[in-house]
């Protein structure tokens, strides 16, 4: 006790005010230098506490506010320490105020005396924890922010107890908005910024979109939009994409969004286009959230909203089976389309752009069941199969032959698109990436029955128009004549030693050179 009596004498002054005419007389705590709340040390104050523009409150202990808070000065505390600021009455509202932003490290609100209890005017950040007891604190209206840093979190947090208005977030870690509106709890999450500069906000809305946000302005697949609640959600400061999660809960939640959770997504107004946009949902039963599949583009109003029953679910996959790839070699793509909703795709278009570097030879096409028509296209290294029917469940191989024209990375995109609605965009389209490899003739074959390095195998032969091999022993001898050559000499029946040959090749532009060396044949 001796602790606080000395800190009170020091630091605070009390003083009796009369209130005009009405004569009410009312007490306050003003602080007008330095107080210093040291760990261990309880504080409190059951009067307006008024932080004066000069005065600086350092609170690395435990202080008590059982009335308002005002502050235009500094309110921080010692980084590391664990000091908690209680907002605790239980006959009045309390008002938190001020010119300046108040720094709390830990912080507890508990007001039983209202269901507003807590009116936010001025802006505070939180660095600990903050635990929402009773009482629910309101900045919608009284312009407040309350914002938590990169380490701040909330615990308890429920219909009785917070936040009414406009959360902010700083930092690069995941968080969850305690926000809510007319008594009802419903937060908002975002994922980690991966920046600690980044500063999201976020608020919950209890009212029907319609009015600022038209719902029937949408595409023809959503459905159904909700008409009872909305999101926002800012990003007022970084660079940094997030996705975003919603909550939805049976007390706010109009049944007819909850009638077949499967088919949620988020909708997102877009500004520009003043329309709804499906941004899909990756849905989770348990935490009854809805997660955007990939970040956000853009910021701004969201909600709930229901796509078609019969929405389709195409996706593509393309490969080279990571095949080694010669200047020459004719190989082999293998783009595989599936339907794997129970809706019949109509008007679908598969696209693939072959990479320059290879040429298009040939192509053959499987189903799964056999009764699908398809018209192909070829223009330029564009291929478009079109398919006025894709049924539910069926699937499209499609083999596609190509050469390779010159050394390189090649990069293959394909694609499909129907005139539906895809519930999952995102694998409708695929990329394969390989490299095509330069021309070359080795030096070393061992034809010993091991079935590795049998042939004299030149990669690549097949980029000319033609050619013709002669090889020859040390003495000069012709041992092996051959035109349009088929990488199959082996040796046979000739000794194990070292050989030459004359490779002579005609370009398709038919221009001749010649290649020349020695081969090194060995048998054991």
């Amino acid at each position: 006790m001796g602790k606080l009596l000395q800190v009170s004498i020091l630091f605070i002054v009390c003083s009796l005010m009369i209130s005009g005419s009405i004569n009410q007389l009312f007490a306050q705590t003003s602080n007008e230098g330095i107080l210093s709340i040291q760990p261990n040390t309880v504080v409190s104050s059951l009067f307006n506490f008024d932080n004066k523009s000069n005065a600086t409150l350092i609170n690395d202990g435990d202080l008590y506010l059982f009335a308002n808070l005002n502050n235009d000065g500094t309110v921080t505390f010692t980084e590391g320490g664990e000091g908690l600021t209680r907002f605790v009455s239980s006959n009045s509202i309390q008002q938190i105020m001020g010119t300046n932003l108040s720094r709390l490290n830990n912080v507890l609100f508990d007001n039983p005396s209202d269901q507003n209890a807590f009116h936010l005017f001025g802006n505070i950040s939180v660095s600990g924890v903050s635990r929402f007891i009773r009482g629910i604190v309101v900045s919608d209206g009284f312009g407040g922010l309350m914002l938590f840093e990169r380490d701040g979190s909330h615990a308890q947090t429920s219909d009785i107890s917070h936040v009414d208005g406009y959360v902010g977030r700083r930092g690069d870690q995941v968080f969850s908005f305690p926000i809510g509106d007319a008594g009802f709890f419903r937060f908002a999450g975002i994922s980690a910024p991966g920046s600690n500069s980044s500063v999201y906000r976020a608020k919950y809305f209890f009212e029907d979109p319609d009015r600022l946000y038209p719902r029937d302005q949408k595409p023809v697949r959503m459905e159904l939009i909700n008409d009872a609640e909305y999101w926002e959600l800012h990003r007022d400061e970084g660079s940094e994409e997030v996705n975003l999660t919603l909550s939805w809960r049976d007390v706010t939640t109009p049944a007819f969004i909850l009638g077949d959770v499967n088919r949620l997504v988020i909708a997102h107004w877009n500004q520009s286009n003043e329309e709804w946009e499906n941004l899909g949902g990756d849905v989770s039963l348990n935490a009854q959230t809805v997660t955007t599949p990939v970040v956000l583009a853009n910021y701004g109003v969201f909600t709930l909203a229901v796509m078609s029953s019969n929405m389709t679910n195409l996706a593509v996959e393309k490969t080279s089976f990571g095949v080694s790839i010669w200047e020459g070699d004719v190989f082999e793509y293998e783009i595989r389309v599936q339907n794997n909703s129970e809706v019949d795709a109509t008007e679908v278009v598969i696209v693939d752009n072959l990479p320059l570097g290879v040429s298009f030879q040939g192509y053959e096409v499987e189903t799964a069941f056999g009764l699908m028509e398809y018209s192909m296209n070829n223009i330029g290294q564009t291929l478009t199969w079109s398919v006025p029917l894709f049924m539910a469940g069926d699937e499209m191989i499609i083999k596609l032959r190509v050469k390779a024209d010159r050394a390189g990375t090649i990069i293959n995109y394909a694609e499909v698109v129907s005139r539906e609605e895809d519930e999952d965009p995102i694998d409708n389209e695929d990329t394969d990436e390989n490299r095509i490899r330069e021309f070359f003739i080795p030096n070393v074959i061992t034809p010993n029955g091991d079935r590795t390095n049998q042939t004299f195998e030149i990669k690549g032969l097949g980029r000319f128009a033609s050619n013709e091999l002669v090889i020859f022993n040390r003495y000069g001898d012709h041992v092996f004549e051959s035109k349009d050559y088929q990488n199959n000499w082996s040796a046979e029946g000739l000794p194990a030693g070292t050989y030459f040959y004359v490779m002579t090749v005609v370009e398709d532009n038919g221009q001749e050179k010649k290649f020349q060396g020695w081969i090194q044949v060995i048998k054991e």
